[in-house]
Order: structure tokens, then sequence, then C-alpha cells
């Protein structure tokens, strides 16, 4: 009998040690999933390679939205997918092989119907955008400049949808011709009657073929326009205009836009430069203005505290990253954007034949 009690208490024992070994297993495999799904896992153990994307992340609208939230998304499925297709980035990180600056766009990234419109909803009408813009001169008063845009957003249910949200309420099917997919060959757009209406680059007609549209093709989505959307690397003059309007710099001292500007572009050739740069500015107002270096002190500490923020923001140079790395496809200034397939694809039937995608300024303003 007492042997049995004893082997009893063991097996009794046994069951008891690997239950708990079994919930400290599971414990502790969900916190490490949660944090590798993390913010902190994502821009700090991978510091160097993710550093501008990191950084140009914490400035962005999108800034209380977990990095997972995006780039994976709910539900099992996506989750063991963006797993395995990291197993390469990890050796490419410790063997250091990765891309410098990081390739774009991400080729496998979930649909933004399935990430994005999780908070935005596209079909509601959004109506008329008004941005007012305002800009410095790079002169001794730092002349100020303001001008107002109005951007036809529009948007609605797909039948009655217009504007610039048209775009992601219709079916509109495209098919790039560059891995970057800056170079648009033949657009699709799917009318409620089932029939395609189709557009092509008459100069390089003679490549787009049916089984070439039909093998890459891709439905147009948010993040064909807004694919900088999270990480949007501004430029020093963008940046230093928007600290003068809100008064993170003082627009009243002499030249401080030109100085700011000597100080940030081109790009220095490390975040230690670019720093020393902005407190140079100091010998610059005790030397050309020895009156205003005197009774400005407080306000010229101001001023270079936020150029240094702003060289954080726009020096990488570890990852060969500045502002004019990445194209953002969300207007046509600094990038094609729109013009990738505006004004330059024509139909090729339905009651458009012949004519090239509308280009006028009032597609998308007033």
């Amino acid at each position: 009998m007492a042997v049995i009690m004893r082997r009893r208490e063991k097996l009794l024992f046994l069951l008891f040690a690997g239950a708990i070994s079994i919930a400290v297993l599971v414990i502790g495999a969900y916190e490490t999933m949660a944090f590798m799904d993390s913010t902190a896992f994502c821009g700090l153990l991978c510091h160097e390679v993710m550093y501008p994307e990191y950084t140009a992340y914490q400035d962005s609208p999108h800034s209380r939205v977990t990095c997972s939230e995006c780039h994976v998304g709910s539900g099992a499925d996506y989750m063991v997918r963006s797993k395995l297709s990291g197993i390469p980035l990890i050796f490419a990180t410790i063997g250091g092989t990765y891309d410098r600056p990081i390739t774009t766009p991400v080729a496998n990234l979930r649909p933004a119907r399935e990430t994005c419109e999780e908070c935005h909803r596209p079909e509601k009408f959004a109506g008329d955008l008004v941005r007012i813009h305002t800009s410095f001169a790079p002169d001794e008063k730092n002349t100020k400049r303001t001008d107002t845009r109005v951007l036809r957003v529009g948007g609605g249910e797909s039948d009655i949808a217009r504007d610039i949200h048209w775009h992601i309420a219709a079916e509109v099917w495209y098919l790039p011709l560059d891995k970057a997919r800056q170079e648009i060959g033949w657009v699709g757009v799917e009318g409620e009657d089932g029939q395609m209406t189709e557009f092509i680059d008459p100069k390089r007609s003679a490549e787009i073929t049916p089984a070439l549209i039909e093998t890459n093709k891709r439905l147009m989505d948010c993040m064909d326009c807004h694919n900088r959307a999270t990480h949007i690397f501004r430029s020093p003059n963008e940046l230093l205009d928007e600290a003068l309007a809100l008064g993170k710099i003082d627009s009243s001292l002499p030249f401080v836009k030109r100085e700011a500007l000597k100080a940030l572009d081109p790009p220095s050739a490390s975040l230690a430069e670019a720093l020393a740069k902005a407190e140079a500015i100091k010998e610059f107002y005790r030397a050309s203005y020895p009156d205003v270096f005197s009774d400005r002190q407080a306000a010229i500490d101001r001023s270079i505290a936020q150029l240094r923020e702003i060289a954080r923001l726009t020096t990488f140079p570890e990852m060969k990253v500045t502002w004019k790395t990445y194209v953002d496809n969300a207007g046509h200034l600094e990038s094609p954007g729109c013009l990738r397939c505006h004004g330059k694809l024509t139909a090729t039937n339905g009651p458009q034949q012949g004519k090239a995608i509308d280009a006028g300024c009032e597609s998308c303003h007033y």
C-alpha cells in the first residue's frame, strides 16, 4: 500500500509539474508573439535596418497604429504568413545583407481593404478638402506666403462615386510594368454591366498582351496612391515651413530659414554632423547679427532645438535614405503620381476610344 501511495504521489507531482510547465510555455509563447508584433520590436531590435521607417512613423498621422495592424492585420492566416516571410529577413539582418535602402513596395502586403478600411471607409462621400499651405522665403525677413488648395476628394458608393475617391469605389485594374509600380501600361475599369473599358500606353502597346494583363494585373486599392501613408520622409524645406508656421522656429530671426536650409540640405554624412551644423547657426548670429545674438538668445536656442529635431527626421546615411528616396503617389509635384495614368493612357474601347485619360487640373482641384 505504501508503495502504491508513493507512486500515486509521484504521478500527481508529475501531472502537476507538467501542467505548470505547459502553462508557463503557453504564456511565454503568447508574450513572445505579442512582443514580436509590437512597435518596439520592429523599431528598436531592428534598429539600423528599420530606423528611418520607425523615425518617420513616429512623426506620422498613424503613429498610434502599431506596425502589425498594417503589416500583419488580424487572423491566424496572415500572422503565420508574416512570421514565415520574416525568417529570411532575420538572416539578412544578422548577416548585414539587407537592402540599403529598403526596397518598396512591400511585395506581399495584405490588401488595403483588410487593413486600411478597418478605420477608413472610402465608400463614404468625403466631399472637398481645403488645405491651407504656408511657406516662408529664405530671405532676411523669412517672408511668409499662404495659398489655399481645394482637393475634390469625393467618394461615395460605386454607382454614384465621383472625384478622387472614385478610384477606390470603382473596380479599377492596372498593369504595372516595373517592380516599383511607377510605369503603368494598362488600366481596365469594370462597369456595372461587367464590361471592361480599357486604356493602354500607346508607346508600349506592343509588349502588353492579354496573357501579361491576366497574369500581372492588380486591383487598385488605397496603397496605390497613399503608398507613403505612414513612412513619410518629408524634406527639410517642408518641415521648416511647418515649424515656422507653428512658431517652433522664430520667424522674426533674420535669415533663419536660409541658414536652416543650408544646415540641413543637402543631407549630412552623419546625424552628428547635421546636429553640429544646426548648432553652428549660433555663430552666424554672433558674427552677422550681434545685437540679435545678445538680445534673442532664448529664441535662437529654441529654434536650434527644433532644427535638431528636423535633422533627426531627415538624416539617415546608414540606410542611404533621404526625403528623395521614395516616391509619394498621393499627388504629382515631386513624382509622377496621378500622371502615371492620367494624360498618358489612351482608351482602346468605349465612348472615350482614342482619347487619353483626362489630366486637367479640374479633375482633382477647383
